[in-house]
């Protein structure tokens, strides 16, 4: 029955001509298996990096325009070497940017969002029997300017491109094996994750876990489409994402940390606390964890390098600060965890020891969270590892 895939590589299984060739061989014999495929990419291997680094030659503050105009590049170039490869093989392929197949977004530049996908060019290609190479992480506003999505932007492309053409599978190509209980270079004992609910990997992305961006699990949750991360360099099972719930009997499913945070306690007079919860919330600043510890004090988690726009916005409010720095979130995540008193008791026990430096416990539907230092992170997150069963 044939299929119609859509299958994104990552800027590392790209990043060298033979690797691309290697790429196009496994489509091709997907094709010659009659599905239809549709590839997104993104620039190959740290072509993006280097980039931004010519840019900063040039000017340390480069005008967003110029620098969307410069990064596309790098998944052009991508595009239509996959093109090259697949044609060579006598599959017929055309290389399309995302303003090509329409991929309208908004128009703020350096992080623009997708409003929607007009695809006629795209599925004019199919109709044809054209397998389309698309670059990724682009699109183009309705004003014609020429944007980029943001960090992730490449998988969010391939999500939003899978829900136009309600494509039967998506699946992200990666350098790693898939979602693993405890982060693998850490733990060379943890386990891989086959199945998996959206809600469950959003957690895991939003705390920490790289594999995948959350806008596009966002995306794909809303309209059900099944996502397949898969090892771009073998043959590993990879880990499907769908909405099933309760996939396997355990509680804990994994293990996400944040790192490089700060905790910072801002304390202010009686009457200003609410004028000062506003003043955070309008802050630009993405605020991690959130807490009020009396009527006059306030408790967040940010980002370490965004302590000093924090506090700009809010000096006028503030009689005192204390900064934390080098704080980390370790989120323990998966279905009944943040109501499950068994659960809570092994982390209680495993902290124990680091009280000192565990400043806070944080719960939310199928995760629980700890505030702590940095440097506690890996021994934490293995002796719960043991203690929920998830290395081998």
């Amino acid at each position: 029955m044939m299929a119609l895939i859509v299958k994104k590589f990552g800027g590392t299984s790209l990043a060298t001509p033979s690797l691309i060739m290697h790429l196009a061989k496994r489509i091709a014999s997907d094709i010659k298996n009659n599905n239809k495929v549709v590839v997104v990419v993104s620039a190959m291997g740290k072509t993006t990096n280097e980039l931004v680094s010519m840019a900063k030659q040039i000017t340390n503050h480069p005008k967003e325009r110029e620098m969307d105009m410069l990064l596309t590049a790098g998944e052009r170039i991508s595009m239509s070497l996959f093109s090259m490869a697949l044609n060579a093989l006598n599959i017929k392929s055309y290389s399309f940017t995302g303003s090509q197949v329409g991929i309208i977004t908004t128009g703020e530049h350096t992080n623009a969002k997708i409003l929607s996908v007009k695809g006629e060019r795209l599925l004019s290609a199919l109709n044809e029997g054209i397998t389309p190479i698309i670059a990724g992480f682009q699109g183009v506003s309705n004003s014609k300017e020429i944007t980029t999505l943001g960090r992730g932007g490449s998988d969010t492309t391939a999500v939003a491109l899978s829900v136009f053409l309600k494509a039967d599978l998506c699946e992200i190509f990666t350098d790693v094996d898939g979602f693993f209980t405890v982060d693998p270079r850490t733990n060379v004992n943890a386990k891989l994750i086959k199945n998996i609910s959206y809600d469950e990997v959003l957690i895991m992305a939003h705390m920490g876990s790289q594999v995948l961006h959350p806008r596009s699990v966002e995306i794909a949750k809303r309209h059900n489409i099944k996502l397949f991360i898969k090892p771009s360099l073998n043959e590993g099972d990879g880990t499907m994402i769908t909405n099933a719930e309760n996939i396997e009997s355990v509680k804990v499913r994994g293990i996400s940390s944040r790192l490089n945070l700060a905790l910072v306690n801002l304390k202010t007079a009686d009457n200003n606390i609410v004028n000062l919860m506003k003043k955070l919330n309008r802050s630009n600043v993405s605020i991690e964890l959130f807490a009020t510890k009396s009527t006059d004090l306030i408790s967040v988690v940010v980002e370490q390098d965004k302590v000093d726009s924090l506090l700009s916005c809010t000096e006028d409010l503030c009689t005192s600060v204390n900064v934390s720095n080098d704080i980390a979130i370790i989120s323990f995540v998966g279905t009944g965890v943040s109501t499950d008193v068994d659960v809570l008791d092994k982390i209680l026990s495993i902290t124990e020891k680091y009280s000192n430096d565990v400043f806070g416990f944080f719960t939310d539907k199928i995760v629980l969270s700890i505030v702590t230092k940095q440097v506690y992170v890996e021994k934490i997150s293995n002796e719960a590892a043991k203690a929920f069963s998830l290395v081998s």
